[in-house]
Formats: structure tokens, C-alpha cells, sequence
């Protein structure tokens, strides 16, 4: 749509408010149903401005946030103008061609063969479920209730459920911040969540992640400079594979009641890492949202996530629930099954012990020459090579897909990596350590390509 007044009819007619926040709103809005495209020129601040009886600083706002949403982009001489948004998996396959590969290793995703298997669940469901519609859409049954806080290890002031951690993370962001707020993220630090900040309006402050788990000088730098929000993986630290010490645990929670902050705490792996694991919500239940998935461990067609954390917030992911979203009765009593059953709990430990036998491979293979990998747990590995780039073009050359390590940090290092999944490999983990440590070997070639 490059006409002003149709432009300015229609971000009139959906804006709730006259404000900056309203007119984000009316734009997003535009590019979701196709109003507004990739590549259509927006109009002047100052056109706008009259057109739509705002100030001009209300409208340098509104631009301001979609700018750093990803939405607009603004050119001095060029204009503004709406920009394609970004593919939220890009970083599975950057720097090279997004060619079919034999062995796709970048995406973390569990094995399958290891996973739950349904059909027998879902005969369990049939014969115990009692599914009440919507009437019961929001209740967690009292034997789900118990098996979801011995997870846990705690108690916290509400639980609920949600259809996916992704999914629902956009809804706690907005109700522990809001847009223009920074939050606190690890650095490296899985893509999509710098991703969803982005499209909520919200800037990050990378906090290094090394050995050690969470580098405590630079958190206590961004929470004393106004920083009020984290996001932190403490099981599994996704992309470094690497679980974080209780005693860096123990001072996050420190600095949160310090600074008056709040976590927000995520575990994808579940039961495939050991029970005894602190959590960072059993040392702050105060201060910590504890969004928990099912998918690693028993099966990504399980659409349930559980949420725990302090009332006050969750009253307010609650509310902020679209009148859908909200866990089927079937997909309840599955988890419930999976959670219970003595024999779909025997197959996760033995998943997890042979995910161990994988990750154990690799790390022998590689120390043998001078090359450490320090992950310890959970899917992924965090594998040191001497050139990112060379490893994934020599790996592309053989059909095998990782990612490259700098797709997950913002800053440079002195150590190239990529990452990859320990549940892509399969019965070919020998073969394929072959291959990642060949590549990992490889000088800084430049590719012709």
C-alpha cells in the first residue's frame, strides 16, 4: 500500500489509542494480513503526522520501536520502508547454501527412535481419560499437579500449562516488561530468544556464559544500570550443552533480590538431565518464572508446557492468554500417562543414558586431539573448531548441516565453534564424529564460494 490516505484510513481505523503504542499496533497489524508489504515505502513522518493528527514525536516513536523490531527499516535519502521480516531458523544454516542435506545436525532436535512411543500412550489415555470440554480447560488434575511439582523440586505460588514454551514466552515477556525494555540474555544464547525480544520491542544485554554458567560482574553491571528482566537457561545451557553450577546459580538469585529483578527461568531437557540439579526458581521462587517443555524428553507432538511462578505475575500471563490457547484434555492426561507410567519413564532415562554414550564419543574423539568439548549435558554440543567457516563448507561438501557458534554470540572469541545435535545423529554418531572432527581440523580457508 504506497497511497497515504488509504495508508492513513487504515491505521486510523485500527489504532485503540492515539499513541505511539497504538500506532506500532495498527502497523504490525497491516504486515500481518497483508496490507502492508515487504518493500512498501511508508510516508514522510511529517505526511503522516498531518494526515493522521499526531504529533511528529508520537510517530518518530512508533518508528523508533518497529525499526528495532525488524519491521521498518529507515534510510536518510531512501525513506522508510517495510523490510522482510527475519526467518526465525536462519541461523540453522547460515554462511552456507540451503542445499538437501544427508545428515542435518544444526537443529536440536531429539531422536525419535528414542522418544515416547504414543500409540501405546494414547491407549492408556482412552481407557483412563475423561475429557470435560471446555469446562475443564483449565484444570490440572490432582495426580498431574503432584507429578509436575516433584519436577519441579518446589512449590511455587501458581502453576499453569500452556501448548509450548516458544509459544508462550512472548506472553510472560509481556508481563514481566514492555516494549522498550532491555532484558538480560545469555551471550551465546539460543537465536530465537534475541528473535522474539526483537519482534516484542525489546533490547537485550548479552551476560557471557562460560564454565563458570553466568558471568555474575556482568549481570550485577546491567541489573545496576536498570535492567529488571532476565532470560536464563540453567539446566541446559542451550547452545553450549553445558549445565550451570549451583553456586552461579545461588548468586543469580542473590543479585535478583538485590536489584529488585525478575527470571525468567527455561528448561527444554527435562527428565534427561539428572534429577539432582538445582533450579534457579527453588532459590527465588519470588523472583523467577519457571516455563518447563516435554518435547526433548517425551515427544514434540505433547503440546504441553508447564509455567510456575509468583501469583502476581502469573495473573497476568493469564490474562493476557488468547481465548484459545489453552492445553487440550487429551494432551493433559498423555502428559499425565507419560509422567506416571513406569515404562515410558524407564525409556527417557534410557534415551538420556544413550544421548550420555554420544556425547561421551565425541568428547574422547576430540580430546585425543588437543581439541575440548565441555558439554555436559542435555541435546546439544558445543564443538570447538580451529575455523567456523571452514568446518561448515567442508561439512556442507559431505552432506552434514550444523550451525555455525557465531550465529549464537555477539561478540568475538578465541575459540571458533559450531553446534549440533546429539539426538540428529542417530546410529551414525561414529561415522559423524569422524567427519565433525576432520572439518574441526581445518585451517581459516577461505571458500571461493
Amino acid at each position: 500500500m504506497n497511497d497515504i490516505d488509504e495508508l492513513a484510513d487504515y491505521l486510523r481505523g485500527n489504532m485503540t489509542q492515539l499513541t505511539s503504542d497504538a500506532l506500532v499496533d495498527a502497523v504490525l497489524l497491516g504486515t500481518r494480513n497483508g496490507v502492508l508489504n515487504s518493500g512498501d515505502r511508508l510516508p514522510t513522518i511529517q505526511a503522516l503526522s498531518e494526515r493522521l493528527q499526531l504529533s511528529t514525536s508520537t510517530i518518530s516513536r512508533a518508528w523508533s520501536s518497529l525499526v528495532q523490531m525488524g519491521v521498518v527499516e529507515t534510510k536518510r535519502r531512501g525513506g522508510s520502508r517495510i523490510v522482510k521480516p527475519v526467518q526465525a531458523t536462519s541461523y540453522r544454516t547460515r554462511g552456507i547454501d540451503r542445499s538437501k542435506f544427508k545428515h542435518n545436525l544444526a537443529a536440536s532436535y531429539p531422536d525419535l527412535a528414542l522418544q515416547v512411543d504414543l500409540g501405546a500412550v494414547l491407549a492408556k489415555v482412552g481407557r483412563r481419560g475423561t475429557f470435560n470440554g471446555y469446562a475443564g480447560k483449565d484444570e490440572i488434575s490432582p495426580v498431574l499437579q503432584e507429578e509436575l511439582l516433584t519436577r519441579l523440586g518446589y512449590e511455587p505460588e501458581s502453576l499453569m500449562l500452556a501448548n509450548d514454551v516458544i509459544g508462550a514466552l512472548p506472553r510472560v515477556l509481556q508481563a514481566v516488561a514492555h516494549r522498550g525494555s532491555t532484558v538480560g540474555v545469555g551471550d551465546p544464547e539460543f537465536p530465537l530468544y534475541p528473535i522474539i525480544l526483537k519482534q516484542a520491542g525489546m533490547s537485550t544485554a548479552p551476560i557471557p556464559f562460560g564454565e563458570d554458567g553466568y558471568e555474575v560482574e556482568a549481570l550485577e553491571r546491567a541489573l545496576t544500570s536498570g535492567v529488571k528482566a532476565l532470560i536464563v537457561q540453567t539446566r541446559v545451557h542451550n547452545p553450549t550443552g553445558r549445565k550451570v553450577p549451583s553456586g552461579n546459580l545461588r548468586k543469580i538469585a542473590k543479585l535478583l533480590r538485590e536489584h529488585d529483578a525478575l527470571a525468567i527461568e527455561i528448561d527444554h531437557h527435562g527428565a534427561l538431565v539428572p534429577k539432582k540439579h538445582v533450579r534457579l526458581a527453588s532459590l527465588a521462587p519470588e523472583r523467577v518464572i519457571l516455563m518447563t517443555s516435554f518435547a526433548k524428553d517425551i515427544h514434540p507432538d505433547v503440546r504441553v508446557a508447564s509455567i510456575a511462578g509468583p501469583a502476581s505475575v502469573m495473573e497476568r500471563v493469564s490474562v493476557w492468554r488468547a481465548g484459545g490457547d489453552w492445553v487440550s484434555g487429551v494432551n493433559r492426561m498423555i502428559l499425565e500417562v507419560c509422567l506416571t507410567d513406569r515404562g515410558v519413564l524407564s525409556g527417557i532415562e534410557r534415551a538420556r543414558v544413550e544421548y550420555d554414550r554420544r556425547r561421551d564419543y565425541f568428547k574422547t574423539a576430540f580430546a585425543e586431539q588437543g581439541l575440548h568439548i565441555r558439554s555436559n549435558a542435555g541435546l546439544s554440543l558445543w564443538v570447538p573448531v580451529l575455523s567456523e567457516q571452514s568446518a561448515m563448507v567442508s561439512l556442507a561438501a559431505k552432506g552434514i548441516s550444523v550451525a555455525g557458534g557465531s550465529a549464537f554470540t555477539s561478540r568475538r572469541t578465541n575459540q571458533d565453534h559450531v553446534h549440533l545435535s546429539l539426538g540428529s545423529l542417530g546410529s551414525a554418531t561414529e561415522y559423524l564424529c569422524r567427519e565433525v572432527l576432520s572439518a574441526a581440523l581445518i585451517e581459516d580457508i577461505r571458500s571461493p564460494f
